[in-house]
């Protein structure tokens, strides 16, 4: 089943991109539009034979593999046109026609990839990068709600902190026409600025304290957020006054957030960690000083064998497989850190246990399947003989 289905499509799209022109105006605009509509009917064929084929009985794997296929080769192509210049040796009335072909080129090849993300959403890849196109649209969607979002005004709500919102977006979607961001990613953006607005426009007694809670539980983990969010604490320590406010202050923001599962794969930014593990341990260096924590925290750790990296492995392996009955990756990285010394790490920081427990490393991987190995043989000979 996994053969190309495309290669009309590429080889039509081609002929489009390198056309020359013509003296007669009149022709070259009529042939340009016999094109495009060849084209279009190329799509609209693709739609119907994935219908009849992908409702077969194959197999789920074979499916996703064929789905994910196409959607790459579409998405090069979609990206091959985007950046398409007529030649310079267009007229200026050429030079429109072309413009306008390869927007019609694209808008075509777009409704292929939304046909086929939303019709076999399950095996379409939303890590994959979104194409250029799509990035465009993003930018129009944007528009739906930045309007609103600047002109509002509110005595309970930091007007800074939907600036943070509006600049982390388009920061991120602004990557989109350079190095690329995923479906997940625009998605992602797109569902932050909905949720602002609707809390802020739809809502009532929104805050700047309950807007700030949701953006944490969305995983708003660019920078801007983060650097706000410690700005905004500082200021409220600062004028608390008295130890034990300033105490009290840190550990109600602590209980508050550390009671909320962020989940990773919402990151906006996926190079980062998650906002927890950027605000937490940030929250916990603040009161890290005082008595009360330290009558919290455990006195004894146990020392393990493992480094950083393979211990976060085998929690996250833990994790993943839901030994845990709870699913705040914060909270379980916060205990283990605690209670567990590595190796050559008598203290462990969440932030280097955070990162190794998202980072991919193959050989902390290779010692952690060596142990799993070994605790198989045990139980195998132990309970199985």
């Amino acid at each position: 089943m996994l053969r190309s289905e495309i290669n009309e499509l590429e080889n039509s799209v081609g002929a489009i991109i390198n056309e020359t022109s013509t003296a007669n105006d009149i022709s070259f605009q009529k042939r340009i539009a016999e094109q495009v509509t060849y084209v279009q009917k190329l799509c609209d064929d693709l739609k119907k034979k994935w219908t009849h084929e992908l409702l077969s009985n194959a197999k789920e794997q074979v499916i996703k593999r064929y789905v994910q296929y196409h959607q790459a080769g579409i998405i090069q192509l979609a990206d091959e046109v985007s950046r398409q210049i007529p030649a310079s040796g267009f007229s200026e009335e050429e030079v429109e026609i072309m413009k306008n072909a390869y927007r019609q080129l694209t808008a075509n090849l777009e409704q292929v990839l939304e046909f086929l993300r939303h019709r076999f959403y399950q095996y379409f890849d939303i890590d994959h990068k979104a194409s250029i196109y799509h990035c465009t649209l993003l930018f129009l969607r944007f528009a739906s709600f930045e309007h609103e979002l600047i002109a509002y005004q509110n005595p309970s709500v930091d007007h800074s902190l939907i600036e943070v919102v509006l600049t982390s977006v388009h920061e991120v979607a602004a990557e989109g026409f350079v190095s690329g961001i995923s479906y997940r990613q625009a998605d992602q953006s797109v569902n932050l600025l909905r949720m602002t607005h609707q809390l802020l426009l739809c809502g009532t007694n929104t805050t700047t304290a309950s807007l700030v809670h949701a953006l944490y539980q969305q995983n708003l983990n660019t920078l801007h957020f983060f650097y706000w969010y410690q700005r905004y604490i500082s200021l409220q320590i600062s004028q608390a006054g008295a130890k034990n406010q300033q105490y009290d202050l840190v550990d109600e923001q602590l209980k508050s957030l550390t009671g909320v599962f962020v989940n990773p794969e919402k990151a906006l930014q996926t190079e980062l960690l998650s906002i927890d593990l950027l605000i937490i341990p940030w929250l916990q260096e603040q009161a890290g000083s005082s008595d009360q924590i330290k009558k919290g925290k455990s006195g004894f750790q146990l020392p393990l064998n493992l480094s950083v990296p393979q211990f976060a492995l085998f929690i996250r392996i833990f994790y993943k497989t839901g030994c845990f009955p709870v699913e705040n990756v914060a909270m379980i990285i916060r205990f283990f850190t605690e209670h567990f010394t590595t190796k050559k790490q008598p203290h462990i920081s969440h932030k280097s246990f955070g990162r190794a427990f998202y980072n991919l490393d193959q050989s902390a991987a290779a010692v952690v399947r060596d142990f799993l190995q070994k605790m198989l043989s045990y139980l195998n000979k132990t309970y199985f003989p």
